[in-house]
């Protein structure tokens, strides 16, 4: 079972753009029935991203049924991960999770497609293995011909772990009880898991690992 990755992706551009964005994520919707009772519940999906018009001119063939052929390549190559669950994709903002690596390459697709409307739009990445093996912010634009170029800021375990080291002058190892309390450099009893989210969201917002 591959890793979740969690990501979330801030969009800055006019409004051209935001609206263009917005009418680019084609959903279906159906009817099906509620786990807990059977009742029946409409639920809205995106279409396979290979449908979407960020990859309109990205080579693709479908079989008779209407399903993506070669599908854990072209993922791989299209959206950077063998898949990729949207979660939230509406305003300014999208949100989900993929496998094992944060979907780099879906957000060229957008910021390619935005630049047509806007050619200083920008996203924010920021992600999260689900066991922080890896953190990261990521920001995406486009450079003169419209090419998608991005810096990303990719931390792992180690250097997470060396800050929670710091923070309490110890080893980390396998007896350390990430939720317990611990005293810090400071004398204060702090639980290192809690720290350690807020480290992360400080970097999320920052970009760096230290006040």
């Amino acid at each position: 079972m591959a890793n979740h990755v969690y990501f979330s992706v801030s969009v800055e551009a006019n409004k051209e753009a935001h609206d263009a964005l917005e009418d680019a994520w084609l959903t279906e919707t159906y009817k099906r029935k509620h786990w807990a009772d059977d009742s029946e519940i409409e639920v809205k999906e995106l279409l396979c991203y290979s449908k979407l018009p960020f990859f309109d001119k990205v080579e693709k063939t479908f079989d008779e049924d209407g399903h993506l052929e070669n599908s854990y390549n072209w993922y791989c190559d299209n959206i950077g991960a063998k898949w990729c669950s949207m979660e939230e994709w509406e305003g300014s903002c999208f949100s989900g999770y993929s496998a094992w690596r944060a979907p780099y390459e879906l957000c060229s697709a957008i910021v390619e497609f935005l630049y047509k409307y806007d050619n200083e739009a920008n996203l924010k990445m920021t992600y999260e293995d689900e066991f922080r093996n890896f953190i990261g912010v990521c920001e995406f634009y486009c450079d003169d011909d419209g090419d998608a170029c991005d810096d990303d800021n990719y931390i792992d375990s180690e250097e997470l772990n060396e800050v929670v080291a710091e923070r309490f002058d110890c080893d980390i190892d396998g007896d350390f009880e990430w939720f317990e309390e611990y005293k810090n450099i400071h004398g204060v009893l702090e639980v290192p898991q809690e720290y350690l989210d807020e480290v992360v969201y400080n970097f999320f917002e920052t970009g760096s690992l230290h006040d």
